[in-house]
């Protein structure tokens, strides 16, 4: 029954692999180097092909951590980004509320007389406003992209998951199949 399941496992592979080479993206193909030992041994070979698994998920790991690592520089990149945005915001806020009590008090005291003052103030708020909406557009926009980062930075983390106890899994079964031949021989 195991040399079955070995003999299913490899012919599902070359078809696999067949179907794969007909396809126009071979980004996704992985490609196992076949072992010496599965003419000899099915059960070796299999082991093998779990230990290449093995390293191709650690590297699918480092490749996760590195877009993590990448991911979390460029959220630190928003965050700076956003307090810097914020500071301008609320220095824009400021120069407004400022420039706001100066036209008050000009236009109070001297309506007729400051009126070409009012004209410039009442234009460098329009600017300080577009200047902020500007800010606010560049903000969300950074929130956005680190949004997006953090989550491909999960389903990242979630295939790995994924990845992982699928071949907790394949062991598992291996060593239940390896137990169970050694007990029907021991019999």
């Amino acid at each position: 029954m195991g040399d079955s399941n070995v003999d299913w496992l490899r012919e599902h592979m070359r078809e696999h692999m067949a179907n794969a080479n007909v396809s126009d993206s071979t980004d996704n193909i992985l490609i196992f180097e076949r072992s010496p030992y599965s003419a000899k041994n099915p059960g070796a070979a299999a082991l093998d092909l779990v230990y290449q698994a093995a390293e191709l998920i650690g590297d699918v790991d480092n490749y996760a951590t590195e877009r993590q690592a990448r991911a979390e520089a460029l959220a630190g990149q928003a965050i700076e980004k956003l307090k810097i945005a914020d500071d301008r915001v609320r220095s824009a806020e400021s120069a407004q509320r400022t420039a706001e009590a100066e036209s008050k008090e000009l236009s109070d005291r001297m309506e007729k007389e400051f009126s070409a003052k009012v004209q410039e103030i009442t234009e460098t708020m329009e600017q300080t406003i577009s200047r902020m909406a500007a800010t606010e557009a560049q903000l969300a926009a950074a929130e956005q992209r680190a949004k997006a980062a953090e989550q491909r930075a999960n389903e990242a983390e979630n295939a790995l998951e994924r990845i992982e106890e699928a071949i907790r899994t394949q062991i598992l079964e291996k060593r239940l199949i390896d137990l169970s031949r050694r007990s029907v021989r021991a019999a």
